[in-house]
């Protein structure tokens, strides 16, 4: 596990700063989140707070509050975030909705108090073997191309059956899961102190611009406001 610290922000464009928890499948960042644009990615995430209450827009509509919940490529914009928020992110296939649900309310907006309660939350659904198979075989291609005829050769599916168990098994496409760990990945380079260039090509992307346009699309921030970030391990 790993973490991040962030500071206050004023506008999407200045820098993130403060400590992330950087697990498999989960992330808790620490701090001052700031402003995003509307976005929608792959994980459940959760808006804990103390102090000041989040304020988010989602479809239009403002909601606020120490206690936020949102579902997994639920389209949102964060408006304002406590100066000591706390943020995690929980893949869909690894989040324990029920215990989510029945315990948000009471969950600290503490990053290290919250460390106790992410094995409850983060419990693992089983996975189908071809399932496994495939992400098994995707991790030996990666930060490279991700072919989706070997993908499925290795699980032992047609390339729709792939497609498929990927919508129903794990809630994303094929695509948007690779997307995923390219992003992790390049987080990951970036707060081990790579350069932002260097990160995004160690992670499989084209160039600087296109790990950029991921992250506005899939966090509503550009990858210039990573720069403030820290890697500290747990």
């Amino acid at each position: 596990m790993a973490w991040i610290y962030n500071s206050p922000m004023s506008s999407p464009a200045l820098p993130w700063n403060g400590t992330l928890l950087l697990d498999a499948h989960v992330a808790v960042l620490h701090g001052h989140a700031g402003d995003s644009a509307a976005h929608a990615h792959y994980a459940h995430q959760l808006l804990l707070s103390e102090g000041a209450p989040w304020q988010i827009e989602i479809d239009g509509a403002r909601q606020q509050g120490q206690r936020l919940w949102l579902p997994s490529f639920q389209p949102h914009a964060i408006l304002s975030a406590p100066t000591d928020g706390c943020t995690v992110f929980l893949e869909p296939a690894h989040a324990d909705l029920e215990q989510i649900q029945q315990h948000l309310q009471s969950l600290p907006g503490n990053a290290a108090q919250l460390h106790e309660w992410l094995p409850r939350l983060s419990r693992p659904q089983p996975l189908d073997r071809r399932v496994q198979a495939a992400l098994a075989r995707i991790t030996q291609h990666l930060p490279g191309p991700v072919p989706a005829a070997d993908i499925a050769e290795a699980a032992h599916l047609s390339t729709s059956q792939l497609h498929r168990r990927f919508q129903s098994d794990l809630a994303v496409t094929l695509r948007g899961w690779v997307l995923w760990q390219r992003l992790r990945s390049a987080l990951a380079h970036h707060l081990r102190g790579r350069s932002l260039t260097d990160s995004a090509h160690a992670a499989g992307f084209a160039d600087l611009p296109h790990l950029s346009r991921s992250l506005r699309r899939m966090f509503g921030i550009g990858a210039a406001q990573l720069q403030g970030l820290q890697l500290h391990a747990a």
